[in-house]
């Protein structure tokens, strides 16, 4: 088994503890979904030259009992840039362009421990978390302009790496919705509320390596990679919605 490998397994694990705690009792649960930009940190930053990555990620936790204890997954993607030019098909066919993008992105996923207090209208909690980052970069061909150029006609992942992190953040919650159940015209008694949700995050990342714009070199028909090796910490900037159960 490949070391890079055993992150991804670790999530795994702890995914399969989590939700067997979740089947056998139920206090609260909770489903985020946000809008994220990440920016770089030390030598991940001076590689990226201060470039932000944008995305979106998702959380779902589960509250033990009475206790503030939450335990959870917290998943994210993000871009850290985007090159774009057209080619003609093949040399046989150079009156055929088509689109060629190369993009440079990140997954993560998180074994998530908040400290949050029971429901109220404004909830502040701390976060501990641990789990992987994914760098992976992207070559897509897709038709040039017109109808369907948003199609993607060949997609490859042509570098990829793997590297533990973890780290801790801080954020609130604001309640712009409830429901209590009790006006269910079925009778479901089903309570839920809509929060705000707002919150900052330090990620420590291992060293990984990765591409980034630039990167990939075209020459003569031959293609080679600048691949670049650093540390890849993170602070995590996110705005979202939650739904409480």
């Amino acid at each position: 088994m490949k070391l890079r490998n055993l992150p991804i397994l670790l999530f795994i694990f702890m995914t399969t503890c989590i939700f067997g705690a979740i089947t056998l009792h139920s206090q609260e649960l909770q489903f985020g979904l946000d809008f994220q930009v990440g920016a770089a940190q030390g030598e991940f930053k001076d590689q990226l030259d201060n470039r932000p990555g944008i995305g979106m990620g998702g959380m779902v936790g589960y509250r033990f009992g009475q206790t503030p204890l939450m335990l959870g997954i917290d998943m994210g993607f993000m871009n850290f840039g985007k090159e774009t030019r057209e080619e003609p098909l093949s040399s046989t066919i150079p009156d055929l362009r088509v689109e060629v993008e190369n993009s440079y992105n990140l997954f993560h996923g998180d074994v998530l421990f908040r400290l949050i207090p029971a429901p109220m209208t404004v909830r502040p909690f701390l976060d501990g978390l641990f789990g992987f980052n994914y760098f992976f970069t992207e070559t897509v061909l897709r038709e040039r302009g017109g109808i369907g150029s948003d199609d993607d006609i060949i997609r490859d992942t042509n570098f990829k790496d793997t590297a533990m992190s973890y780290g801790f953040g801080a954020g609130v919650q604001f309640r712009i919705f409830s429901d209590d159940g009790t006006n269910d015209e079925n009778g479901s008694n089903f309570p839920y509320s809509i929060n705000i949700h707002l919150m900052s995050r330090y990620m420590v990342g291992r060293e990984a390596e990765y591409l980034r714009e630039g990167s990939i070199i075209r020459e003569n028909g031959d293609v080679t990679y600048d691949v670049i090796n650093s540390t890849t910490d993170l602070l995590y900037f996110k705005l979202g919605l939650v739904v409480n159960l």
